[in-house]
């Protein structure tokens, strides 16, 4: 019974952790270097932006257009 228990509540840990990351979940970004920012572009959805050099952008922008 106790591994029964267990096992849910490993379920409902990991179900939490896969929603907080679902926004960024498929980006990968690569970063192109241009003086003191970067261009940033996602290799999965091709989303492009504009960001502090060496900072990983933390959201998806493939909806925002």
């Amino acid at each position: 019974m106790i591994f029964a228990v267990g096992l849910v509540i490993a379920f409902v840990i990991l179900l939490v952790f896969n929603m907080k990351n679902r926004d960024r979940r498929q980006c990968r970004w690569r970063e192109y270097r241009q003086g003191d920012t970067s261009q940033w572009r996602c290799i999965h959805c091709g989303a492009a932006t504009e960001g502090t050099r060496g900072e990983v952008p933390k959201l998806c922008f493939r909806d925002r257009g």
